[in-house]
């Protein structure tokens, strides 16, 4: 699943590279970042849960809220630094987290873990 991420966030970072330059190259890798950011967290918290046996359906929900809210949230922080103190170009930022993205469907595949 990582190789997928890097392999499509590279693409994008690349294509970035060769229209726009190294900026906004390097935005679409530090989007990457961000989406891979935010498969490492669901992933640890998927590892916890299955760790933690068998949970309630009110432990449940809890985990999955907690995991939300915090994935949520480095995705924000992230942009924000990323926009507001590194003054990173939007767009592609954007487009490289959107093309890391299909990495977390690979990771919720059914029989994962």
């Amino acid at each position: 699943m990582i190789a997928f991420l890097l392999a499509s966030v590279g693409s994008v970072a690349a294509i970035f590279l060769v229209v726009q330059g190294g900026m906004a190259s390097s935005a679409a890798l530090f989007g990457g970042v961000a989406a891979l950011v935010n498969l490492l967290l669901l992933d640890w918290r998927a590892r916890r849960a299955n760790r933690a046996g068998a949970l309630t359906a009110r432990q449940s929900l809890q985990v999955l809220y907690l995991s939300a809210l915090e994935r949520f949230a480095s995705v924000a922080l992230l942009f924000a630094l990323g926009i507001g103190f590194l003054e990173l170009e939007p767009l592609p930022l954007l487009l490289g987290f959107i093309a890391g993205l299909p990495a977390l469907l690979l990771q919720v595949r059914p029989g994962h873990g």
